[in-house]
């Protein structure tokens, strides 16, 4: 009788001390440490198949039986079903998966599904567990933290370089009209309107102008100008102001004298007429062929763009610019924001959980971030000295670049810098992201959402954009930003205001 008692006790104890450990973990142990070789080849002795949902962009993602697939399979002990969806068809995608709550194991998410979804348990917290992976608990807090309830890690953020794009400039034409850099934004403008008006392409055609921009039809916003509007002290679109989230519209004063700015450099032939019909990447081609001699440029691309520059005009020499200052001394620059997720299914075997998180882990290592950018050795690239490598011809067909560039990667801004590549052109390239990064303009508010703003906001900004247009072309009077921002808190904006600083407490 009294053995009896003594099993059901330590029966029990065991099944109490499971309970405890699973209010207190979610059911996950802790991944053994990687210089364990027999704890870590028993964390991963079972072999799991794992199914990864990932956007791919031109030319598709890679077959079933792609050599960087087939590491990863070693490595792991999994068995890696990578799923490539097509940028333009991403969205719909994963509204179709919700709709019959079929989600792949891994994916990536769109922001405004991440928004949508994250308080509906589709998505595991990973944040009791990320201590456990070294490589993962370095991501920036900032980063980590944006969308992400509080204190929870529900989605693993995509990382992109914020302040990419370098403000360039025609310094052939600078020279050939006898030019300095400009420092200021009156600076910027005289030198903007020499561009348009001096013929610097000396084809003796009036074919040139300073500068354009473009509105973004998705955000309703100015974009390849922020320099501009930043000198004036408009935020980028919200701030917060005294811990609360305040929008642009309502800068009356500001949005003044950018608009007279705008409307002046319109006027004079300065600013490029056709922008209301530009798109994404119009500045950058209009550089490239020699119309504009200001553009935003991706540092990873320069080389590309001076290619594309020089077919035209030979002796184009296009270099970066920081952004002029003001009339205050303010400035700021191009930024993009940083909100898409990576997911990992909160109904999936516990097992599959962690090895998901050992395989991102070891994509923000030291040998895992090389292995995602440069692949294989002996297959892309060949080390032929102590500091020099080879890329190989495999590289090009394979494309082994494919996770870093369109999956996960570290938060580095260097991602697209190869080590076969010229260590002089990396240096250069890295040293436009260091200067970027010191005039970061946030939206404060980027990826938060209201209800009002989900269902008016795009046509409340659409209004307000309409207004900014109409300024600018000299068809309504500058004080006609007035009621436009009246218009805008009247039509929704207060109650956006309202949504947006109980979503940011949130």
């Amino acid at each position: 009788m009294k053995k009896k008692l003594l099993v059901l006790c330590a029966l029990a104890l065991s099944v109490s001390s499971i309970v405890a450990c699973t209010k207190q973990d979610a059911g996950f142990s802790a991944p053994k440490k990687s210089d364990d070789k027999a704890a870590a080849t028993g964390e991963i002795s079972e072999k799991l198949t794992i199914t990864w949902m990932a956007r791919s962009f031109q030319g598709g993602g890679w077959p079933e039986d792609h050599p960087m697939i087939q590491e990863l399979n070693k490595k792991f002990n999994v068995d890696l079903k990578l799923q490539w969806i097509p940028a333009a068809n991403y969205k719909e995608k994963l509204n179709v998966l919700a709709a019959s709550n079929d989600f792949p194991d891994v994916f990536f998410v769109l922001h405004p599904e991440f928004n949508k979804w994250k308080k509906q348990g589709i998505f595991l917290d990973a944040q009791p567990l990320l201590g456990q992976y070294p490589n993962l608990a370095k991501i920036p807090q900032e980063a980590l933290n944006s969308l992400n309830p509080k204190g929870k890690t529900l989605g693993i953020p995509y990382y992109i370089t914020e302040a990419r794009d370098s403000l360039s400039i025609r310094e052939d034409w600078l020279k050939k009209l006898n030019l300095s850099s400009p420092k200021t934004l009156d600076e910027f403008y005289e030198v903007a309107k020499a561009f348009a008006t001096k013929d610097p392409d000396g084809n003796g055609v009036q074919d040139t102008t300073g500068f354009s921009f473009y509105i973004d039809s998705t955000t309703n916003s100015l974009r390849d100008i922020e320099f501009i509007m930043a000198g004036f002290g408009l935020w980028n679109q919200w701030k917060d102001v005294n811990g609360k989230l305040t929008p642009y519209q309502i800068q009356v004063e500001e949005w003044k004298n950018f608009l007279t700015f705008m409307n002046k450099a319109y006027n004079e032939g300065v600013l490029d007429k056709d922008f209301g019909v530009n798109k994404i990447r119009s500045t950058v081609e209009k550089f490239e062929s020699s119309k504009v001699g200001f553009a935003y440029l991706n540092p990873n691309d320069y080389n590309t763009t001076i290619k594309n520059v020089t077919k035209l005009a030979p002796n184009a020499v296009p270099v970066p610019l920081e952004p002029p200052k003001g009339p205050t001394g303010l400035t700021g620059t191009n930024n993009i924001d940083m909100l898409d997720k990576n997911v990992i299914n909160a109904k999936i075997d516990p097992k599959k959980q962690r090895r998901i998180l050992m395989m991102l882990d070891y994509f923000l290592s030291p040998e895992g971030s090389d292995f995602i950018k440069h692949g294989i050795e002996g297959v892309h690239y060949k080390k032929v000295s102590n500091d020099k490598y080879e890329k190989l011809e495999a590289a090009d067909k394979d494309r082994q670049n494919l996770i870093n560039n369109w999956v996960f990667r570290p938060f580095d801004p260097s991602i697209q810098m190869y080590k076969w590549d010229e260590p002089s052109q990396n240096k250069k390239i890295g040293d436009m992201f260091i200067e970027n990064k010191k005039y970061k303009y946030a939206n404060q508010a980027a990826g938060l959402e209201s209800e009002t703003m989900i269902r008016s906001g795009a046509n409340l900004n659409a209004k307000f954009m309409e207004s900014v247009t109409k300024i600018i072309m000299g068809r309504d009077p500058i004080n006609a930003i007035e009621k436009a921002s009246e218009s805008w808190l009247q039509g929704g904006g207060n109650k956006i205001i309202e949504e947006i600083n109980k979503s940011y407490k949130e």
